[in-house]
């Protein structure tokens, strides 16, 4: 009844269509530096997060789990439009006869593209696992910047220029999203077919939510960079909800030569829903994620995840579906060599990862990391385009 249940809600969620589905975060499990993947690979204490289905395969009686994380992603150039917008406007509104100040001010709004964006992501969580039930507290972040401006008539006096200015603004949203899970995966013998695994999450949601429209001029000021990420933070308006997830795991184990997992999870099935003051509503849609872990030798591990829908993100207009994966190097007990990378299906862009854990069976420490290839300004620096950074503490009986 339960094998059933799951499959007919995948089954009507592959026909859902997204509002505003969080990014599938990398959290915990030294999932990060295999590209993000962690949907068939995870069976501790980041399960009730990853796939509540590895709690049935679970290797340890108890693991608990610390991790955190930030990371920020000014690759679509908006952080170095904005910081151009406000050079090229100090240098206007210090003398605006002058024709070259006019015309520099002019290509600056230009070239600021409404698809042009900056995010921000973060994580922090403490995952707990019993046996077969899993607990704890994921908390996320997700924020993001789009601009709105309008062409410049270099044609028009200095009065009308600033009219116009007075029109441009930027539109910032963000939720911090924390979960209290409760898990429980269920093993099942399939005979020949191997082993599957159900999981099950029920958690309560509390959501901070903003949304924001600053002006990009405004009174003789400009936004800058900066600005961009603390607006994130303000006027927040927090309000409880509760969400569940589904997950599977299957283990052909006898019908491939090689140990095999693959695993499949849909997040907050019910689409939770948050509101900003401003009366913006926040759908938290279903996330559908799959992935596969295999085991190549004993020292050896390949794992790939993919978001099976495409995520609507916080960002107005864009869109988020990773496909990530890598390899795991354990060639000691006490060292785990991680390498992979991902990139987003749905807009241009990606990033390398890579991560070591370190420690002996019963306590150890993972850290990893994602670089962009792409190089972009923000507040006047240079930066790659995405950079990421984890660190979990684990223990394990």
């Amino acid at each position: 009844m339960m094998k059933r249940s799951v499959i007919a809600a995948f089954a009507i969620l592959s026909l859902c269509k997204s509002g505003y589905a969080l990014e599938f975060q990398a959290v915990g499990s030294g999932a990060l530096g295999v590209g993000g993947a962690g949907v068939a690979r995870s069976d501790g204490a980041m399960s009730p997060y990853w796939n509540p289905a590895g709690l049935a395969f679970a290797k340890k009686t108890v693991s608990v789990s610390l991790t955190a994380a930030a990371g920020l992603k000014p690759e679509k150039k908006l952080a170095e439009d904005i910081d151009n917008l406000s050079t090229t406007y100090k240098a206007w509104n210090s003398n605006q006869t002058n024709t070259t100040a006019i015309n520099n001010l002019a290509n600056a709004v230009a070239n600021v593209s409404a698809s042009d964006n900056l995010r921000v992501t973060a994580n922090t969580a403490l995952g707990a696992q019993v046996k077969q039930f899993g607990f704890g507290v994921f908390g996320t972040f997700e924020g993001g910047a789009v601009p709105h401006t309008v062409p410049v008539d270099t044609t028009n006096p200095p009065g009308s220029i600033t009219t116009s200015l007075n029109n441009d603004y930027v539109t910032t949203r963000g939720i911090a999203l924390i979960e209290a899970p409760i898990s429980y995966g269920y093993l099942l013998d399939v005979g020949k077919l191997g082993h599957v695994g159900l999981g099950i999450t029920g958690k309560y949601l509390y959501g901070e939510v903003t949304s924001e429209n600053p002006k990009i001029f405004n009174n003789g000021t400009v936004l800058s960079s900066k600005d961009l990420t603390k607006d994130l933070s303000r006027n927040r308006n927090g309000s409880s909800s509760w969400g569940i997830d589904l997950g599977v795991m299957w283990k052909p184990e006898a019908l491939l030569p090689i140990p095999v997992t693959v695993g499949l999870i849909g997040k907050n099935l019910n689409a939770p829903s948050f509101s900003a003051k401003n009366g913006d509503k926040f759908n938290v849609d279903p996330q559908i994620r799959a992935g596969v872990a295999a085991e190549l030798a004993s020292w050896l591990d390949v794992v790939a995840d993919i978001d099976v829908i495409k995520n609507t993100t916080v960002v107005p207009g864009l869109k988020s579906q990773l496909l990530g994966g890598g390899a795991e190097f354990h060639p000691f007990q006490s060292l785990k060599l991680r390498v992979g990378g991902y990139t987003d299906l749905s807009e241009s862009g990606g990033a390398v990862t890579a991560g070591l854990s370190v420690g002996a069976p019963m306590i150890y420490l993972d850290i990893d990391g994602a670089y962009g290839l792409g190089t972009v300004k923000y507040d006047n620096h240079s930066y790659p385009s995405e950079a990421k950074v984890q660190c979990s503490l684990n223990l394990a009986f």
